[in-house]
């Protein structure tokens, strides 16, 4: 009998099945589009999967109900670095792995994260529209350097290694990080980081980037309490998730000048609520993007690759990779 790979990608079974078949020799099997598919029918046709593909774009989601009749199924494989719309407890308990894409949207994370730390700093958005609407403003803009400033990161995986990396050229003063598990010294010295609790980093940094994972520890780890720690002049980028932050301390604290400006790429509902209320706060020094840091063109071809190779993988009877519910 064919194995069943069910797709709840917004893409077509034919195309799906052409990327996967990109791995030689994978035995026979068969995709089914599940992406226009409602809740109950994803039900059902999960029923008979061997696998399924995950959604990117977290439309379609996987729950207790589900999983809970797909005797067959073996690996959930997402073709994301998230997968917070799949109940990953459930699938554990019924003996279902759940894979993703680990690093491969390492390198558009980090640029944008670099990327936006310049903007700040050189308070781009606002010399762009004060020029673009006829004023020059000169003496208006006031931007500052990057050169012999401290740049503190809240996590560092894979995505703050590779914004320290970024960071070597600009000769800040100190790179420090904080994560619950601390690195070890030869990594320290590798990527010339120290690290530092999470209050002193708050303490002493000018820019804090925020690229930890979503856990009940770090929920709300920057709140009011938080901002009020960091400095007037710091600068704060969440390209990680919405959840780590309090959106209305926040922007709270941006109208107060407690700091002195963030940009962000996630928020709590998405896509974003016109009553958000950092939609609400006035300032040329917040910057929004609608959840594309890790979504270059380039990331996004990994992204797939990596998501298909991994179920041929499953599919030719050996172990995934990237498993994020290992015992």
């Amino acid at each position: 009998m064919s194995q069943i790979v069910l797709s709840l990608v917004p893409l077509s079974a034919e195309l799906v099945e052409l990327l996967i078949r990109q791995t030689p020799d994978v035995p026979d099997f068969k995709v089914i589009a599940g992406h226009d598919m409602d809740a109950g029918q994803v039900m059902e046709a999960m029923k008979d999967a061997d696998v399924v593909l995950g959604d990117y774009t977290f439309h379609q989601a996987v729950t207790q109900d589900m999983v809970a009749g797909a005797k067959r199924l073996k690996v959930i494989q997402q073709p994301s670095v998230g997968y917070q719309h799949i109940d990953v407890d459930a699938c554990t308990r019924h003996g279902i792995l759940v894979t993703n894409t680990a690093g491969a949207n390492t390198v558009s994370v980090a640029e944008h994260t670099v990327a936006w730390g310049l903007c700040l700093a050189k308070n781009m958005f606002f010399a762009h529209n004060s020029t673009r609407q006829g004023r020059w403003e000169q003496m208006n803009v006031k931007p500052t350097e990057v050169m012999g400033k401290v740049w503190g990161m809240v996590g560092f995986g894979r995505i703050g290694r590779a914004v320290a990396e970024r960071l070597r050229p600009f000769n800040l003063s100190r790179i420090i990080y904080y994560d619950v598990v601390r690195a070890g010294e030869d990594v320290e010295r590798e990527f010339r980081v120290e690290f530092c609790e999470l209050t002193e980093l708050l303490q002493l940094s000018d820019f804090i980037s925020l690229h930890a994972p979503l856990t009940e520890s770090t929920r709300m780890m920057i709140d009011a309490d938080a901002l009020e720690t960091m400095k007037p002049s710091a600068c704060l980028i969440n390209v990680a998730r919405a959840e780590l932050v309090d959106e209305q301390a926040l922007a709270d604290a941006l109208r107060k000048g407690d700091i002195a400006g963030a940009a962000v790429d996630v928020f709590s509902t998405e896509p974003v609520e016109k009553d958000n209320p950092l939609l609400g706060v006035e300032s040329d020094r917040l910057l929004f993007s609608p959840h594309v840091a890790g979504v270059t063109d380039e990331a996004a071809g990994r992204i797939i690759n990596m998501a298909t190779e991994n179920i041929a993988r499953v599919l030719k009877g050996f172990a995934p990779d990237y498993v994020v519910n290992k015992d």
